[in-house]
C-alpha cells in the first residue's frame, strides 16, 4: 500500500490541482489582450485568440470574479490540447456592476504542465495518495477532506466486520459515502447501504446475530475554523473571489493532510450497538402506481384506500383531500 505517483490521475489538470498551481506559482505569466469569442447565452468563452493562433475552449473548470462586488468575470479554461489558462474581463476605469461596459479581456497566465516541472513541484501538485484512497479518488473525482473521513471510516470499521455479510447506514450524503461503496463494496444498488441526512458523519455497521458497531466522528481541531467558515460564507453566498478560492483549496489540502495523518482511533468514537435484523438485496416486485401508472417498487408505494400510489402521486392525492377538507 505504498504512496505512488498516480499514472494518469491529474494529467488532465482538474480545478483542485489548478488552484494549488497558483498558490504554489506554478505558472507562466502572460498578462497580454487577447480576443475572446463569448456565448451570451451562456455567458461563457468560447475561444481566444493569443499569438496569431485561436485556442478552443474545450472545458470550463471554473468561473469566478476578480473583485468582491463585480459579476463573475473571470474563467479558468482547458483548451484542446489540454492547456490550463486563466482568463479574465478587465472592467477599466467603469463600474464593474455594469457588465455591458466597455472593458478588454486578459489572458492572465498558463499553468505549466507536469512535463515542465521538476518531480517535487508535481508531488506537491498532486498530493499523493496511496493506491487504496487513489482507487475513491477516481471514482468520486477529486481528493476532499470528507473523501479521507470515508475512507478512515472503512480503515476502522474492518477491524471488526466479519467478512462481506454486513450493511451499513450512514448518517450524511457527503463525499464519505462513495469511499464507503467503493471500499466496502456496500452500494445503494445492493442495498446494503441506507443513508439519512442528517449531516452527522456517523456510520453504523450491522451484521448478523444482532451484532453492530457505530463510529461517530470525533471534534476535530484544524486550527483555521474562522477562515474556513468566513470563505465558505462568501462561496455560499456567491461573493468569492478569485483570490478566495485559491485560499480555500489551501484550507482544503491542509484538512486533508491533516486527517491522512491521523489515527483512526483518534478520529472516531466506537460503541457497541445491538440490531434485530440487517437489511439485504430484495427481489425487484413491481406494482402499477392508479394515478401516473408507471411501474413502482412494490416496498416503495403506499396502499390507500384499496389503491397503490407511488410517492409523488400519494402526496398530491394527501394534499387535495386536506384542501378539499379545508374548504
Amino acid at each position: 500500500m505504498g504512496v505512488e505517483f498516480p499514472k494518469g490521475y491529474g494529467s488532465d489538470m482538474n480545478i483542485a490541482e489548478a488552484l494549488r498551481s497558483v498558490r504554489l506559482g506554478l505558472l507562466e505569466y502572460v498578462q497580454e489582450k487577447v480576443f475572446v469569442g463569448f456565448d451570451d447565452i451562456f455567458w461563457i468563452p468560447v475561444y481566444f485568440t493569443y499569438r496569431k493562433r485561436r485556442h478552443v475552449i474545450k472545458t470550463i473548470l471554473g468561473c469566478f470574479r476578480t473583485r468582491p462586488n463585480c459579476y463573475t468575470n473571470a474563467f479558468l479554461v482547458k483548451t484542446e490540447d489540454k492547456e490550463v489558462y486563466f482568463l479574465y474581463f478587465h472592467f477599466g476605469g467603469i463600474n464593474p456592476e455594469n457588465p455591458s461596459g466597455s472593458g478588454c479581456w486578459v489572458l492572465g497566465f498558463r499553468v505549466l504542465r507536469d512535463r515542465e516541472l521538476m518531480f517535487l513541484y508535481r508531488e506537491d501538485r498532486k498530493m499523493l495518495v496511496n493506491m487504496t484512497l487513489k482507487r475513491v479518488i477516481d471514482f468520486h473525482g477529486h481528493l476532499c477532506p470528507e473523501l479521507v473521513i470515508g475512507s478512515k471510516v472503512c480503515e476502522y470499521a474492518q477491524q471488526f466486520l466479519p467478512g462481506r455479510s454486513f450493511c451499513v447506514v450512514a448518517e450524511n450524503c457527503t463525499s464519505a459515502v462513495d469511499a464507503i461503496q467503493i471500499l466496502l463494496g456496500v452500494t445503494f444498488g445492493n442495498q446494503r447501504l441506507k443513508v439519512f441526512d442528517f449531516g452527522k458523519h456517523v456510520y453504523t455497521f450491522l451484521w448478523r446475530r444482532g451484532k453492530g458497531i457505530k463510529l461517530s466522528l470525533k471534534n476535530l481541531s484544524y486550527g483555521d475554523e474562522d477562515e474556513y467558515r468566513e470563505l465558505s460564507r462568501k462561496i455560499i453566498s456567491s461573493k468569492a473571489t478569485f483570490d478566495d478560492m485559491v485560499d480555500y483549496q489551501r484550507l482544503l489540502d491542509k484538512r486533508v493532510m491533516i486527517l491522512l495523518q491521523l489515527n483512526v482511533e483518534d478520529m472516531f468514537h466506537l460503541e457497541e450497538v445491538r440490531c434485530e435484523h440487517i437489511f439485504t438485496e430484495l427481489p425487484a416486485l413491481y406494482n402499477t402506481c392508479h394515478d401516473c401508472h408507471q411501474k413502482v417498487l412494490v416496498d416503495r408505494g403506499i396502499e390507500y384506500h384499496g389503491s397503490f400510489y407511488c410517492i409523488p402521486c400519494f402526496k398530491r392525492k394527501s394534499t387535495e383531500a386536506t384542501l378539499r377538507n379545508i374548504q
